[in-house]
């Protein structure tokens, strides 16, 4: 595709739309009027998602500890926000019985936090980034880094109109480059264009490897009375077994709209984990089958979380670059938020490139102020304070049940990553999947899910989920199969990957199906998995996760 492409240019480019980037252009801009009200600069948002919060999912319980400090009136301003904590507890349970914690510990209590739609969150900062004069573009997918002289200059975005054979289609438009002083990077886990500057990032290889897990979750109508507005309940326990880490929750958003969800630790040593049907498995559980019979599932969908703590934390600037939010793993897995820390960070990067445009001075000295910033906050005593309570897992979960009862009373309780414990045996699992059958009114398949997802992509266009030819043949079809049974029919929650048999036994990738969760790239136990990002405007189209 030699067809010569369209620049422009701009003063700092963010890409992802999620809450740390749009906290951090609105910042941006305020600070630069403050200081320097004759000066012009100009900023830009990009967004796979095809409109605003598109792609935002999470539970979700907000901190507002950050959103105060560089919004104090966002009550005022309209944040949705659907209710405060009221009540909260902590289950753990068993098949058929459950147990309650006879108190909540501090360090997970949610006084004074929120419960809101993460979508619609994403979506009201928008619209506040819109009135400070910003550009967001939607349906704008970063494809490629343009680096020159060993820094990054700018990005590259999709192209419009290529068909699966990677041919131009009638009204083809070759991808805008768009040049930047400094470019802000927050794809959220796992991002595609953060893994492609990896050669630039000297100090990757002194963290810890990020740890992921997968969270599905859904929105539900049930009657009125079955909840008490703002209620929260954490679970552990069914349906993992104990070797596993994960958990379950269930918000009260409204006295009749709920969130539910289960998250799940699918990886390289545990690739047979379903994140789908766990949460199917949970809603079977007598304390929330009672809860949701009756209602209605709305919109269901699945991301994957980094969860591996300030361990895992990678550099948050490289030359020409900022990386804020879930993009630098800023994810607290002992308070199960990471909304909060996302936000701050959004306004330390502010912070540092105010200050750089003011100075007209991008250097590698300028852009690392961040780093020192961050280590200077509040956000970064949190993670300190919480970086053990993963490892505490990894023996199983009785394990990692007393490690964290004792990281509370001594917190920062120094840990070493352990073995982890066994997986749950193959048979036995598969003998789960082949008892669960979906009932379609509490429980769903995973065309159901997905159906309620919104999820949509251009048919024709080249598939966006990479394995070569000989992988597929050597790894996939036989390796593979013999040693794992072809996990990637579990762990993906969308149904992406099918094995036919046909004329012979093939690996059939549906990209049509993808939820952007990245789960296959993290939990491939061969790593022969890379999502790349397909056409800008594809994917899920959450409005209420």
């Amino acid at each position: 595709m030699n067809q010569e492409r369209e620049s422009l240019e701009f003063d700092i480019v963010f890409v992802g739309a999620g809450p740390a980037n749009l906290a951090s252009a609105i910042h941006l801009q305020r600070l630069l009027r403050e200081r320097n009200a004759k000066a012009e600069h100009s900023i830009a948002i990009i967004d796979k998602g095809r409109y605003p919060g598109a792609h935002l999912l999470s539970g979700a319980v907000l901190d507002p500890v950050a959103l105060r400090e560089f919004m104090p009136d966002f009550l005022e301003r309209g944040c949705p926000v659907e209710s405060e904590v009221t009540d909260e507890k902590i289950w753990f349970l068993t098949k058929k019985r459950k147990f309650r914690f006879p108190l909540v510990p501090e360090a997970f209590r949610n006084s004074g936090t929120l419960l809101i739609s993460l979508s619609r969150f994403g979506d009201w900062l928008a619209e506040e980034v819109s009135k400070e004069g910003i550009e967001l573009f939607d349906n704008t997918a970063a494809v490629a880094p343009l680096i020159e002289n060993g820094r990054l200059a700018g990005i590259l975005l999709d192209d419009k109109g290529v068909d699966r054979n990677g041919r131009k289609k009638p009204g083809f438009e070759p991808g805008i480059l768009l040049k930047a002083k400094a470019v802000v990077i927050g794809e959220g886990s796992d991002g595609s264009l953060l893994r492609q500057l990896r050669p630039l990032l000297s100090a990757a290889g002194e963290t810890a490897p990020q740890r992921y897990s997968t969270g599905v979750k859904e929105t539900w109508r049930v009657a009125e009375g079955r909840l008490s507005v703002g209620e929260v309940h954490h679970m552990f326990g069914y349906p993992l077994s104990p070797e596993s880490y994960g958990g379950g929750w269930l918000y009260a958003l409204s006295g009749t709209l709920l969130s539910v969800g289960f998250v799940s630790s699918p990886g390289p040593s545990s690739p047979d984990c379903d994140p789908h049907l766990n949460l199917q498995r949970l809603k079977q559980h007598p304390l929330l089958a009672g809860i949701l019979e009756g209602g209605s599932m709305l919109e269901s969908g699945a991301r994957c979380i980094s969860s591996g703590g300030l361990d895992s934390v990678g550099p948050l600037c490289g030359p020409g670059f900022l990386v804020t939010g879930e993009s630098a793993g800023l994810v607290n897995t002992q308070r199960q938020k990471g909304l909060h820390l996302a936000i701050k960070s959004g306004i330390l990067a502010a912070e540092t490139l105010s200050e750089a445009l003011l100075d007209n001075d991008f250097s590698d000295k300028r852009l690392k102020s961040y780093e020192k910033r961050f280590r200077e906050s509040w956000a970064f005593d949190e993670l300190h304070g919480a970086r053990n309570y993963r490892k505490a897992f990894d023996r199983g979960l009785y394990a990692g049940l007393a490690h964290a009862g004792l990281q509370l009373a001594f917190p920062g309780l120094s840990l070493k990553a352990g073995e982890k414990g066994s997986a749950p045996k193959p048979g036995s699992v598969k003998e789960e999947r082949e008892r669960f059958t979906p009932d379609g009114r509490l429980t769903f398949s995973k065309e159901e899910s997905l159906y309620r997802s919104g999820t949509m992509h251009e048919e024709d266009q080249p598939c966006h989920l990479l394995i070569s030819e000989e992988n597929i043949r050597e790894i996939c079809l036989k390796k593979c199969t013999e040693e794992f049974g072809n996990p990637c029919l579990r762990f993906c929650p969308a149904k992406v990957y099918e094995l036919t048999d046909g004329a012979g036994r093939t690996l059939r990738i549906n990209p049509s199906n993808c939820l952007h969760c990245k789960t296959c790239e993290v939990a491939d136990p061969y790593s022969v998995i890379t999502w790349s990002t397909p056409e800008g405007g594809g994917g899920p189209g959450y409005k209420l996760s």
